[in-house]
């Protein structure tokens, strides 16, 4: 699959096998990146468990921003494991077939659905998160911390995509 062959260090086939444990797999990439570098790993696994258990935001809607954005952009094994979790979390295939073909479609109140399309758009054109959008998303309740959270968690999917891609065989 990758182009070394990642080994992960004690420490970190220990998480690697608690991983495995508490979803059942564990994702090759996530072996890929322990095995590289241990030290950025538990970083990024410190930026999951801080999305999990986000104090603002429904961790589902960052689920939904990875497993839209896969879709959009062909990232394959990221579309299949977040459709898996996103069944997990009690979503159905009609929702997400749904959000993935509009973005309004998203199956959580209004308010996240709002920073959701924000998100995606800017992404897509960061120019368009003007002050305009930013007043709509603070009237909706967002903080700028909320707004940050989400378009780091989106732009984190694309530089991650572009590095295993570089490892791919």
């Amino acid at each position: 699959m990758f182009i070394i062959d990642p080994k992960p260090n004690r420490e970190m086939q220990i998480i690697l096998r608690g991983i495995k444990m508490k979803r059942g797999e564990v994702p090759p990439h996530w072996k890929l990146y322990a095995g590289i570098n241990p030290v950025r790993f538990k970083m990024f696994m410190e930026e999951i468990n801080y999305l999990s258990g986000h104090t603002h935001i429904d961790p589902d809607l960052f689920a939904f921003l990875r497993y839209v954005t896969a879709c959009m952009h062909g990232f394959g094994y990221c579309e299949r494991f977040n459709h898996a979790y996103l069944l997990s979390r009690g979503y159905t295939s009609e929702q997400l077939d749904a959000v993935a073909a509009s973005r309004e479609a998203l199956p959580m109140d209004a308010r996240h659905g709002m920073l959701f399309v924000a998100a995606l758009d800017a992404m897509e054109d960061p120019a368009g998160l003007t002050a305009g959008v930013l007043e709509t998303l603070y009237r909706a309740g967002w903080s700028d911390a909320d707004i940050f959270d989400v378009l780091d968690h989106a732009a984190f999917l694309f530089k991650f995509h572009k590095i295993l891609e570089a490892y791919l065989a």
